[in-house]
């Protein structure tokens, strides 16, 4: 039998060329098994308060969300509400309401009355206008001659 070149390896048992793995030095890290399984249970714990904080908020998103479709779906219905009753005033021919009705054609009135009040003051203004004309241009008459003999 051949001797191996490498003097070490001497104790093994192998053929020339067959892989033996190598003989290294136990570099586990010694660890107590009581302290790792607190770290574990209060990672565990750690994860367990996030996991919980994430649900409480997703609760919470779909509560708010939950209040806003039902408060949108709440509008939504009063106005297609009030669309129906329209149309149904529409279709018995009470579309136009009656007080909304008088009450414009009182404003009418009143403006109308107003506008012919205003046309009497003025047209009673340009009267008095023109009949005191004549005493109007006689003063200024006067105090044309009053500045010239200064």
């Amino acid at each position: 039998m051949e001797t191996p070149s490498n003097p070490k390896t001497e104790d093994y048992t192998y053929k020339q060329g067959q892989y033996s793995p190598r003989k290294r030095k136990d570099t586990t890290p010694k660890v107590n098994p009581q302290l790792a399984v607190e770290l574990v249970f209060q990672e565990l714990k750690r994860v367990e308060s996030y996991t919980k904080r994430i649900e409480d908020a997703t609760a919470k998103k779909v509560e708010v969300d939950r209040g806003s479709l039902e408060s949108a779906e709440n509008r939504l219905k009063s106005v297609l509400a009030e669309f129906e009753r329209l149309g149904n005033r529409m279709k018995n021919g009470g579309y136009v309401d009656k007080r909304i009705s008088f009450y414009s054609i009182l404003c009418a009135v009143i403006s109308l009355l107003f506008a012919c009040f205003m046309c009497y003051l003025w047209t009673d203004a340009a009267k008095d206008r023109d009949n005191y004309k004549q005493y109007y241009e006689y003063y200024q008459e006067q105090a044309r001659e009053q500045k010239g003999n200064k």
